[in-house]
C-alpha cells in the first residue's frame, strides 16, 4: 500500500465514523480524543478543523480519525497540501492525496512552491524555507475556510525527537519538554491530537483498514541533524529504555504544568509595562523583585508572546538557550546598559537604566549587535 498512487479498496468507512474503524481503531480515536478535551483543554465539538494531509502515514492515519470522529464531535473538515518540489515524486504526492479527499468527500487545497528556489532568494536553509511556507500556506488557507484549529500529525515519536533537538540546540526549560499540543496563536492556531501516540500505532491502524499512505524517501537519509538524530540517536535511547517514549511523554506533561503554573504566577509582572510597535519593556523595579529563576521565565514569557504576534511565515518560533538567558540576567544585575543579546527568530533584548526592551531587528541591525552569550 505504500507509495500507491490510486485509492484501492479500503475497509475504512467515513461515513460509519467510529463504527467504520475496527475496534482498536475506535479505542485509539476515543483516546485521542479525550486527550484534546482533557488535556489539551480544547473543546472543538462543532468546529471546523483544517488538517495538514501530506499524504504519509501519519497525517493520513489523523486524517482517518478525524473522519471516525466527525459525526460524534460534529466537525467540518478541510485538507491542504502544499507540493514542496523537492522531490521527483512530490507531484505524485499530490495526486495520491487528490484521490485520498475525493475518495472521503473531504475539499482540498493544494498549492505548488519552489523551496529551493525560496532557499536561494531568502539565503536560508531548505528546512526553514519550507517551514516558512507550510506556515504562509496553512494560515492562508485556514482563512480561506475560516478554520477554528489547523490540525498537525506529530506524534510520540516526533516529540521525542523534538525533546532531543532542544537540548542539542540547548533550550531553556520549559521548551526542553517539547513541541506544544496547541497553541492558539492570530492567525495560525495549531492543533496536535496525536502527540501521545506512537507511530507504530498509527501504521498498524492504516494497515488494518488497507489505507494507502506516501512514503518519503528522504526520511531514510542521513541528511541534516533531525534525520540523525531520528535515525541514530533515537533508536539507541530506546534499546536502551524501550520505555523511552513513556519518558517524553511525561517529561512533556512536567513541561505544561510547569508552564502553566508560571504564567499564572508572573501575570502580575506585566502590569504597568510599556508595549510599543516595535516590542516590550520590563521595568527594571519590578525585575529586580523577583529571584533568578523567576525573572529568566519572565524573559521566556516576552519572547514567546512577541513571536507568536508576528504574521505565520515570518520566522521561526524562539527556544530561549540558557546561556544567552543567564547572560542577560547576569547583565542586568550588573546594571550593563546598552548590552544587547539576540534570539532565534529575529529577536533582540536590550538593556538600558529603565530595564529590558525585547524587540524585532531586521538582519542588518542582528548582524550590527554583535551579541554572544559570552558579553
Amino acid at each position: 500500500m505504500s507509495g500507491a498512487s490510486s485509492i484501492p479498496d479500503m475497509l475504512f468507512r467515513p461515513e460509519a465514523g467510529l463504527r467504520g474503524l475496527d475496534r482498536s481503531g475506535a479505542l485509539l480515536a476515543l483516546r485521542v480524543r479525550s486527550f484534546v478535551r482533557e488535556e489539551l483543554g480544547v473543546d472543538w465539538r462543532g468546529k471546523t478543523l483544517l488538517i495538514s494531509l501530506s499524504g504519509g502515514i501519519d497525517s493520513t492515519a489523523l486524517f482517518c480519525l478525524l473522519l471516525a470522529l466527525r459525526p460524534l464531535e460534529k466537525l467540518t473538515l478541510a485538507a491542504a497540501h502544499l507540493d514542496h518540489c523537492l522531490r521527483p515524486e512530490s507531484g505524485a504526492d499530490a495526486a495520491h492525496v487528490r484521490a485520498l479527499c475525493a475518495a472521503w468527500g473531504i475539499p482540498l487545497h493544494e498549492r505548488r512552491e519552489d523551496i529551493r528556489m525560496r532557499s536561494e532568494k531568502e539565503a536560508i536553509g531548505e528546512e526553514e524555507a519550507g517551514r516558512s511556507a507550510r506556515r504562509a500556506f496553512l494560515s492562508e488557507t485556514a482563512r480561506c475556510v475560516n478554520a477554528d484549529w489547523v490540525v498537525l500529525a506529530h506524534h510520540a515519536d516526533d516529540l521525542a525527537e523534538d525533546i532531543l533537538m532542544r537540548l542539542t540546540r540547548g533550550a531553556a526549560w520549559p521548551g526542553l519538554g517539547g513541541m506544544c499540543g496547541c497553541d492558539s496563536q492570530p492567525g495560525l492556531p495549531l492543533l496536535r491530537p496525536l502527540l501521545m501516540e506512537e507511530k507504530a500505532t498509527l501504521r498498524g491502524l492504516l494497515e488494518r483498514m488497507h489505507v494507502p499512505w506516501r512514503d518519503d524517501v528522504t526520511n531514510a537519509e542521513r541528511i541534516g541533524r533531525r534525520n540523525r538524530v531520528r535515525l541514530d540517536i533515537l533508536p539507541l535511547l530506546k534499546a536502551e529504555n524501550p520505555a523511552f517514549l513513556d519518558a517524553a511523554r511525561r517529561l512533556w506533561r512536567s513541561a505544561r504544568q510547569d508552564e502553566a503554573y508560571w504564567r499564572e504566577l508572573l501575570a502580575g509582572i506585566f502590569d504597568g509595562n510599556e508595549a510599543t510597535e516595535d516590542g516590550l519593556l520590563l521595568r527594571r523595579e519590578k525585575l529586580m523583585c523577583l529571584p533568578e529563576s523567576a525573572r529568566l521565565r519572565a524573559y521566556m514569557i516576552v519572547l514567546e508572546r512577541l513571536i507568536r504576534s508576528r504574521p505565520p511565515g515570518c520566522g521561526q518560533r524562539t527556544q530561549g538557550r540558557h546561556s544567552v538567558l543567564f547572560a542577560l540576567d547576569r547583565a542586568l544585575r550588573e546594571k550593563r546598559h546598552g548590552k544587547r543579546f539576540l534570539f532565534p527568530g529575529g529577536l533582540e533584548a536590550e538593556l538600558s537604566a529603565r530595564g529590558v526592551f525585547f524587540r524585532f531587528v531586521f538582519p542588518k541591525q542582528a548582524a550590527d549587535s554583535k551579541v554572544s552569550a559570552k558579553t
